[in-house]
């Protein structure tokens, strides 16, 4: 499985500089008095909603097939042509783009609290369907081989656990996200979520097992660094957190192939 392994290790090993690249030059840009930010974010709402109306659901398809936003607009039109996805995608995007221009105008605060909202729940989305996909992965022998459970019963427990883990666990990773590596105001904030809800839609697109501490956690690094300098950005909390990512892996790989190793011998 090398090619595999090549794939996910160039996703991990990119993700760092391009999710914390994007989120540096995003945060560069919201504060400039000269680029007003119903136009900046605006630009961004459209870009991200252009990257949804692509994304594949479950039932958006040909009789229940899984489709996208797009493919389904198509078909309602009953126009099949290489076209149709270009034009309804920017159409998405620039009506996206229009809505959140408006309500900045209107009010700038509130309106920018609202697409932090908007952006916050569609990385916790993105995040939901890698996050289960990881945990209920191993449990394929059970669907494939034995048939003892549904694959219903399987997501909505993952789905569950998803959902149980944030009211446990949550608050203090909240805390140490939006304060020990960079302190986040709405526009860093917004500078980070966009970069991460991006890399996890073109993860999931390749199939790839992507890390969201490592998405979010550079993204964040990178807008914070933009606006209040390096010296705003916890360089003891990035080498922890960079130490613990590598001792986590190594430690994973070495347990899993003892444990398999053991089981072979004993078998």
């Amino acid at each position: 499985m090398w090619p595999k392994y090549q794939q996910i290790g160039a996703v991990w090993l990119l993700t760092p500089f391009v999710g914390g690249g994007m989120a540096y030059g995003i945060a560069s840009v919201l504060p400039r008095s000269d680029v007003p930010e119903r136009f900046s974010v605006s630009l961004l709402a459209g870009g991200v909603g252009l990257v949804l109306a692509n994304v594949t659901f479950t039932g958006l398809g040909p009789d229940g097939a899984p489709g996208s936003v797009v493919g389904a607009g198509g078909r309602l039109l009953g126009v099949d042509h290489w076209a149709v996805p270009v034009v309804l995608s920017v159409a998405v995007a620039l009506a996206v783009a229009a809505v959140v221009y408006a309500d900045i105008r209107r009010d700038e605060t509130g309106g920018l609290r609202r697409v932090l909202l908007a952006f916050g729940s569609l990385v916790a989305f993105s995040a939901g369907g890698s996050q289960v996909g990881l945990a209920v992965g191993p449990l394929l022998p059970l669907l494939d081989d034995v048939g003892m459970i549904s694959p219903l019963v399987v997501l909505v427990g993952g789905g569950a656990g998803i959902l149980v883990g944030s009211w446990t666990g949550a608050p203090r990773m909240i805390k140490s996200l939006s304060q020990d590596y960079s302190s986040l105001g709405p526009r860093r904030s917004i500078a980070a979520l966009v970069p991460s809800f991006l890399i996890a839609q073109l993860a999931v697109l390749l199939g790839v097992p992507v890390s969201f501490n490592e998405i979010v956690v550079s993204a964040i690094i990178g807008s914070g660094a933009a606006v209040g300098g390096w010296d705003s950005v916890s360089a003891r909390k990035i080498l922890l957190t960079v130490g613990a990512w590598i001792a986590s892996f190594g430690l994973a790989f070495v347990v899993g192939y003892a444990a398999m190793a053991s089981l072979v011998f004993l078998g």
